[in-house]
């Protein structure tokens, strides 16, 4: 196993869009190690001083594109159509700073956009050592740090904008993707092509104005591996606590139709349960999340606690 260090850089970072087509910016083995460092939006543009007319001007210099800036491509050896990647979470190691932003109408996916006709953005000083950021003066958020985007190549030759997640992963913003966690990508492309990015010092589920604490990181460590025999064909994950699937959709139901139908496929197939018995187990003790319902496709994530199938493996 070797560890790889890729910093952030205009060759390193794609800011905005992902291609099938990218050129790899390194190629590793399976089962390698990679340490990434991570821009913020728009190729690591925003700063405390930036103003909301800043960031005006800056979403009009990348109209036709996502504000994501995204590390990668990595290609692994072995990688191939039909197999898929596993992505290990080793340790995120946050920066010193982040933002938030309130987009009014019409440029704006936010749910309570029209009651707030004002743009804002918030910034945020984060506290490192303890974990923690003011929302207002006394008032302290937790940190709970995760790439919001990790991906894969798809599999057409299209140009797809960074904010709309897919199969290949992309703009997922499931904030259970924080260090210690897995997350299984099927591959689209032999040798996968992975890149990661949009980093988030902490998020709800659901996304709702629109942004999270958006941020960048210092260091991502990730493990890389290929897994022969994928048991689905979009991303899920395992966490210490949970196994996840996850649907993306324009329409909110069948996100969630795609995340239980993967999570019944899953127990049926790993864990000898009958397409019925996982169906009951679901409505019985799955919790359906809305991952983000603000990035084009919503995003439905179904979590089951790993404790009820310990039994069974």
């Amino acid at each position: 196993m070797t560890e790889h260090h890729i910093s952030a850089s205009e060759q390193t970072v794609q800011v905005g869009v992902i291609r099938r087509s990218f050129a790899p910016i390194l190629t590793i083995d399976n089962g390698d190690e990679v340490v990434l460092e991570t821009w913020g939006l728009w190729g690591n543009a925003v700063t405390p001083e930036t103003t909301f007319d800043d960031v005006i001007r800056l979403k009009k210099a990348h109209v036709g594109k996502g504000p994501h800036s995204l590390t990668g491509p990595i290609a692994v050896r072995g990688a191939r159509v039909g197999t898929a990647l596993q992505i290990d979470i080793l340790d995120l190691e946050l920066g010193p700073y982040g933002f938030n932003l309130i987009t009014p109408p019409p440029n704006s996916r936010g749910l309570l956009t029209h009651q707030f006709p004002h743009g804002e953005i918030r910034h945020f000083q984060l506290d490192t050592q303890r974990m923690e950021t003011e929302l207002i003066p006394g008032f302290k958020l937790p940190l709970r740090p995760f790439l919001g985007i990790m991906g894969v190549a798809p599999a057409d030759d299209e140009t797809h904008i960074s904010s709309i997640p897919g199969e290949f992963g992309g703009n997922i913003d499931c904030p259970d993707l924080v260090a210690g966690t897995t997350l299984f990508l099927p591959v689209w492309v032999d040798q996968a092509l992975f890149y990661a990015g949009d980093a988030h010092a902490v998020q709800g589920c659901g996304e709702v104005n629109q942004t999270a604490l958006e941020t960048s990181f210092k260091r991502a460590h990730l493990r890389l591996s290929v897994v022969d025999e994928p048991c689905l064909n979009r991303p899920h994950a395992v966490t210490p606590d949970h196994l996840i699937t996850m649907g993306f959709h324009t329409d909110l139901r069948q996100a969630a139709i795609q995340a239980v139908s993967d999570m019944v496929t899953w127990l049926s197939r790993d864990y000898a349960l009958t397409r019925s018995d996982a169906y009951v187990l679901c409505s019985l003790q799955a919790d359906l999340m809305i991952t983000q319902a603000v990035n084009g496709n919503n995003g439905v994530h179904a979590r089951l606690p790993r404790a009820l199938l310990a039994a069974r493996i």
